[in-house]
């Protein structure tokens, strides 16, 4: 037994349900522990009110049994007490006496706060009937404080999460920005090196044109690396426009815009041997320029990625709630699923150059442009069966 009075049992006790029994008589305090034995309880023993509240500077307990007659403090003194502090004023009171069963002495042990008044004698089997509730109800709400600091934690480890992820997309946002400055100016600025490099093979060609077919084969393929190159700083800069150019705003006719596309895609439509076919299309606002690349880059994809000797491309039209669903469809070479996350992304390319031209910027680009348009792009496709692009633009007010 230690200095306050609590029998110490480790291997019983740990996890188990802490109960006061205050009495100043040891004997009762034994017969009590007797009959709670069966219980899962840790009891903590007092024999006297000033030590009841000593226990309950530190414990918190499930019950309190508390004996009316005690001397100095007596079981309705300390029960006030009790019932005063903050910490403790919710802690149930049993109060257990052999003195005065008439009703006007139990008022008064209700009137402290108390929850229930037993005269000894005791039933046994009520005294461990009562306190088993009150053992379930703190296990119960343990178990509630336990999950509610759990779910604290969680959320405070969410807010943290979200405040970490917020300052990496400020982070990668500003890298983008800087990166797209950088496409922008490197690209615009290589564009003069590149036009000189061409400028000096011309004047070799026109000087050495008797040079032999293996001088006239190296200025060829310096001239095919050049324009190989001038062709991917064109793009480049191409997408930088759509990442860093300002946008100018303003009801763009799809339809029409659509059809000067074809228009000046006519050569490459008649090349494929193409059906190009297309739904009615509607005025949205926007970039004229912007989605005026966009269509192209969409149709000359399709176009690109043929089977065999002729090709169908239609154009769709639907709406979904408050955006138009502008759908390129073709019947030509199609993608694997697994590959079509990497093709939005820079220089995200399946086929070597040898066989398909271009540098993987296209998709980047249309993804770029629908973005910032306030819209979604996505592919859908399975190998052989061909190719369906689709992008949302907002329905402009006028036709919401």
């Amino acid at each position: 037994m230690t200095s306050s009075g609590e029998r110490v049992d480790t291997a019983r006790t740990a996890g188990a349900v802490p109960v006061l029994v205050v009495d100043d008589r040891p004997e009762n305090l034994l017969a009590v522990e007797a009959v709670l034995e069966p219980l899962d309880l840790r009891i903590l023993r007092a024999n006297s009110g000033a030590e009841a509240l000593r226990h309950l500077l530190v414990q918190d307990v499930a019950v309190i049994l508390l004996d009316v007659q005690m001397p100095e403090l007596d079981g309705f003194e300390t029960a006030r007490l009790i019932k005063a502090r903050a910490r403790t004023s919710n802690i149930p009171i049993i109060f257990l006496t052999a003195l005065n069963r008439e009703v006007e002495h139990q008022l008064e042990g209700y009137g402290t706060g108390a929850v229930d008044y037993l005269a000894k004698p005791f039933e046994p089997d009520v005294l461990r009937t009562k306190v088993a509730v009150f053992a379930n109800l703190y296990r119960q709400s343990k178990t509630i404080e336990d999950q509610r600091q759990m779910l604290e934690r969680r959320l405070e480890e969410r807010d943290r999460a979200e405040a970490a992820l917020r300052a990496q997309t400020v982070e990668l946002e500003r890298s983008n920005a800087e990166l797209e400055r950088f496409a922008f100016v490197a690209s615009h600025d290589l564009r003069e090196p590149l036009q000189v490099v061409e400028g000096f093979l011309d004047l070799v060609q026109a000087r050495h044109a008797r040079g032999g077919e293996e001088a006239v084969a190296l200025v060829a393929r310096a001239r095919g690396g050049i324009q190989a190159m001038t062709a991917l700083v064109d793009e480049l800069l191409t997408y930088a426009k759509a990442s860093a150019a300002e946008q100018h705003l303003e009801p763009v006719d799809l339809a029409w815009l659509f059809d000067h596309v074809r228009a000046e895609m006519g050569p490459d439509i008649d090349a494929a041997s193409a059906v190009v076919t297309v739904d009615p299309l509607p005025v949205v606002r926007g970039d004229r320029w912007q989605l005026g690349r966009l269509l192209a880059h969409l149709l000359q994809n399709a176009l690109k990625f043929r089977r065999g000797d002729r090709s169908e491309v239609h154009v769709g039209l639907s709406r979904r709630e408050g955006q138009w669903v502008v759908s390129v469809r073709d019947d030509g070479i199609g993608i694997d699923p697994a590959e079509v996350p990497r093709l939005f992304t820079i220089f995200g390319r399946l086929h070597p150059r040898e066989s398909y031209a271009g540098a993987g910027l296209g998709l980047a680009f249309c993804r770029r442009v629908v973005e910032r348009h306030g819209g979604q792009i996505w592919l859908e496709s399975l190998p052989g069966r061909g190719t369906t692009v689709s992008f949302t633009l907002p329905v402009t007010t006028e036709e919401g």
